[in-house]
């Protein structure tokens, strides 16, 4: 794996896992709901947290591969050709 994908994958990670806690966070403790009922909600919201976590992760793994491929040399290119 070259150093464009270890990069984007480390952005893309870190994205993912820092909106998945933001956001489980701002459900739990935003006080939307009754206290006695928030472990409940918050686990109703659980597929749907993960969802935009993720896709938030993609988006940023995509948009740094597609920057970095615009900026920095090919990797693999061969000038004997």
């Amino acid at each position: 794996m070259g150093p464009r994908r270890i990069i984007a994958l480390t952005a893309g990670a870190v994205v993912t896992v820092i909106t998945f806690v933001v956001m489980m966070g701002l459900l739990i403790f935003g006080g939307m709901v009754a206290e006695d009922r928030v472990i409940f909600y918050a686990s109703l919201a659980l597929g749907p947290v993960a969802m935009l976590s993720v896709m938030s992760g993609y988006a940023v793994w995509w948009m740094i591969l597609f920057l970095l491929s615009l900026f920095l040399p090919d990797e693999k290119r061969d000038d004997r050709m």
